[in-house]
């Protein structure tokens, strides 16, 4: 695989390349650039903390997110990157703590200091213009040179320096990103009232084979005789938005609300066909042993775990891989496609049935590193439903700030 390589001699050229590292136009966050020696090597977005955090709260909050930095191979140096809506105004600072946010970029640095990565620079791109925070101050124990030659200059730079940088003409075009905000990432295509309505009449005669569609053993025998679910998986994949029929969106849309089923097809779209028929046999398994015991899914996985046995002795777990407990890598080309085919069947559905395909969104986008989409899926699954267990699980997940451990391997072209 050929490497593209970008120079950015100036911070302004850095900014410039900045949101092609991450995929979009950053806002209200804190992005956290990765080098390893003098190339990149990622780039992690974080939210903002809340105005009324203290410092203690600050300094809790830096070590985490460079615990998380710390995860990424090779890793030795960064450049934070603040984009907040506030100004810098134009009166002489002392102090680069004068800057939107110092006393967090101050606890990041020193944290960064500690954990020994080198600092080459800290950089603020605000309403009214960028800066660097090391214009006016040294990182404490570093005496490194910062990105570029700023002796001199005032503090606050026009943001017409990053617009009017050439450097992504140097990205070849197939590289290149075309880049949105953050929020338009997560839009739904426009879909007509007339097939909405017609695919939740299709839906609405699959729901008469059983009103409630969760984990009981019966229902999740009966899908896997009368449908399915991982040809289905499969063959929807296959398909284009355009050539998703209102009968397969039905089939789908019946199919997730299984949160079993749901899983299932949300491995498959991710790891493959193989990891589909895993799932969907683990599923079946635990099916027949809930009628034979009386016990729910959730007493027999726990007491399986707790004696240390597995249906499947295979590493990873079904459970490892929904967690990102494992360095097996999704395929990102399928992830991409069953992003762009939920994000259809979301806007299909009818209200009550769209909290299963959120989530199952939110769970494929995190997968792609894509946390920050994630959580707005999260957020309007909840709206519809504040109850919903998966919604609140990845919550969960997300607000720790825990990404799947396959985000950390170097893919196999950086090994040379």
């Amino acid at each position: 695989m050929q490497k593209t390589i970008v120079k950015t001699p100036t911070p302004q050229d850095f900014l410039a390349l900045v949101p092609q590292l991450v995929g979009f136009l950053p806002e209200r966050s804190l992005v956290l650039v990765a080098f390893r020696g003098n190339r990149t090597c990622g780039a992690l977005r974080f939210n903002l903390p809340q105005d009324q955090a203290g410092v203690t709260e600050l300094r809790r909050i830096a070590g985490t997110l460079l615990g998380t930095l710390c995860k990424i191979p090779g890793v030795d140096a960064l450049v934070p990157v603040l984009y907040t809506d506030e100004e810098i105004g134009d009166a002489p600072a002392e102090t680069s703590a004068g800057l939107p946010q110092g006393a967090f970029l101050r606890a990041i640095l020193a944290r960064a200091v500690q954990s020994g990565f080198l600092v080459r620079d800290a950089l603020c791109v605000a309403a009214d213009g960028w800066a660097s925070y090391l214009d006016l101050e040294q990182v404490p124990g570093q005496t490194a040179p910062v990105l570029g030659d700023r002796v001199g200059r005032r503090l606050r730079h026009p943001l017409s320096d990053i617009a009017e940088s050439s450097v992504t003409e140097v990205v070849p075009p197939g590289d290149r990103r075309e880049l949105a905000r953050l929020q338009t990432g997560a839009e739904l295509p426009k879909v007509d009232l007339a097939t909405r309505e017609r695919c939740a009449r299709r839906l609405a005669r699959y729901q008469r084979l059983g009103p409630d569609m969760g984990p009981i053993p019966e229902l999740v025998e009966m899908v896997g005789d009368m449908l399915d679910p991982v040809g289905t998986a499969e063959t929807v994949l296959g398909l284009t938005p355009a050539e998703l029929s209102i009968d397969e969106a039905a089939v789908l849309l019946f199919l997730v609300q299984s949160p079993a089923t749901r899983d299932q097809m949300m491995l498959q779209f991710a790891f493959g066909e193989e990891e589909g028929r895993r799932s969907h046999a683990l599923n079946r398994h635990y099916a027949q042993r809930q009628r034979e015991t009386g016990l729910s899914m959730d007493d027999l996985v726990a007491a399986d775990m707790a004696a240390g046995r597995s249906f499947h002795e295979t590493s990873p777990t079904t459970g490892d891989l929904m967690l990102g407990l494992s360095r097996q890598r999704p395929d990102p080309e399928r992830v991409a496609r069953g992003i762009q085919l939920l994000k259809l069947l979301v806007a299909m559905a009818p209200r009550p049935a769209r909290p299963a395909p959120l989530c199952m969104l939110a769970w494929l986008c995190w997968a792609l590193g894509q946390g920050s989409v994630a959580g707005i899926y999260i957020d309007t699954a909840l709206d519809i439903d504040d109850d919903y267990g998966m919604a609140l699980l990845l919550r969960q997940v997300l607000g720790s700030g825990h990404l799947p451990e396959w985000a950390f391997e170097v893919p196999r072209e950086e090994d040379a």
